[in-house]
């Protein structure tokens, strides 16, 4: 169940990638013809629109068993960064399904317990690593220390919910437990599917799920530092609006989305820990969490959802912070940098502007 054995093919789906790659590059090829024919339906570049059509097409027309043994694992991505950096690989056993990976000192002012996007499909990369990198060095520079746990929790389809959900709570358990911090120095984290488990382990904190283990310390007097969620997927409907407003702006489609939620969620009912924004919006109240932060782009798909349920949150909580950044699709720094766009985004800056005011 842990993210470590790579998946193996047979030799059918080994034949399969071959046309599954044409099929790709003829959609690269479709993008850079229509790009200059749809000006009000596009990625805010040339070179983002190409690359969205890329991953759309990636995502749509290979199975999950090839997708996954063409995507490098997070532990290779992993120590790869470690020996490009020269710094020695901190790898912590959080429980017999998952690891967590190291950046920064564990013993540093603050320490993030990050959980990576990926559709609970697929694990984190070069974009969690060089995204959460920089903000380390930015914070380092104003003399305020962060280490970031990637937690490497268990993917489908060998895993569904609640496993993803559980090793989620274990991994807060471990830094409280384990690496024994407090809860003002431990910030929670997730990008997408990863920020769905961030959000459903602060409901379960205040509102425990029988199908996990309880949260000790964690109160509404011994709160949480920080939560800090990008484009988090809170939301598995796909009839909202945005699906169709942003189709051709962004790297997700509906499709792939109620496919991978159907699969996460599999024989289990849909609930709040699952699905965070199935929960009422009292739910929310009083989060043991002394800031959050919620980011999305104005081109992703999910952005109404995001929006719906960044609603009822502030309902109930006066410290949240939103934030939009504009023409950024689904996760903009974390998905642009893998294919060679390093500039900072809105969002990357957002995010590090906020973690100064909280830090």
């Amino acid at each position: 169940m842990s993210q470590d054995p790579p998946p193996t093919l047979s030799w059918t789906e080994k034949l399969d990638l071959v046309p599954a790659f044409l099929s790709i590059g003829w959609a690269a090829s479709r993008a850079l013809i229509e790009w200059p024919l749809r000006p009000g339906s596009r990625a805010d570049t040339y070179y983002h629109h190409l690359v969205h059509a890329v991953v759309r097409q990636f995502s749509q027309r290979m199975s999950l068993t090839q997708a996954q043994w063409v995507d490098p694992s997070f532990i290779s991505a992993y120590k790869k960064w470690c020996a490009k950096h020269n710094i020695r690989t901190n790898i912590a056993i959080i429980s017999q399904y998952t690891k967590g990976y190291w950046l920064g000192d564990p013993q540093a002012d603050y320490v993030m317990v990050y959980f990576h996007g990926g559709g609970f499909a697929f694990g984190g990369n070069d974009g969690h690593l060089l995204f959460w990198d920089a903000i380390i060095e930015r914070l380092a520079s104003r003399k305020v220390s962060l280490g970031v746990l990637f937690v490497a929790y268990p993917l489908m389809p060998q895993a569904v919910y609640p496993r993803q959900f559980q090793e989620a709570v274990n991994s807060i358990r471990y830094v409280l437990e384990d690496v024994k911090r407090p809860p003002g120095q431990i910030m929670v984290g997730g990008d997408s599917a990863g920020g769905n488990l961030a959000v459903a382990v602060m409901l379960h904190a205040v509102r425990p799920s029988e199908l996990a283990l309880p949260l000790p310390r964690i109160s509404t007097t011994e709160k949480l530092r920080a939560l800090v969620l990008l484009s988090p997927w809170v939301s598995f409907d796909v009839s909202l609006h945005s699906f169709e407003r942003n189709r051709n702006k962004d790297y997700l489609q509906a499709e792939t989305e109620k496919r991978w939620s159907d699969m996460y969620v599999g024989s289990q009912e849909s609930s709040p820990y699952n699905e965070p924004a199935r929960a009422s919006p009292s739910a929310w109240e009083d989060l043991p969490v002394q800031g959050i932060l919620v980011t999305a782009g104005s081109n992703e798909v999910l952005l109404d959802g995001i929006e719906k349920w960044v609603k009822d949150l502030q309902a109930h909580n006066s410290n949240v912070t939103y934030k939009v950044a504009d023409r950024e699709p689904h996760e903009a720094p974390l998905t642009w940098s893998i294919f060679g766009d390093h500039r900072e985004t809105e969002t990357q800056k957002n995010v590090l502007d906020w973690l100064k005011d909280h830090v």
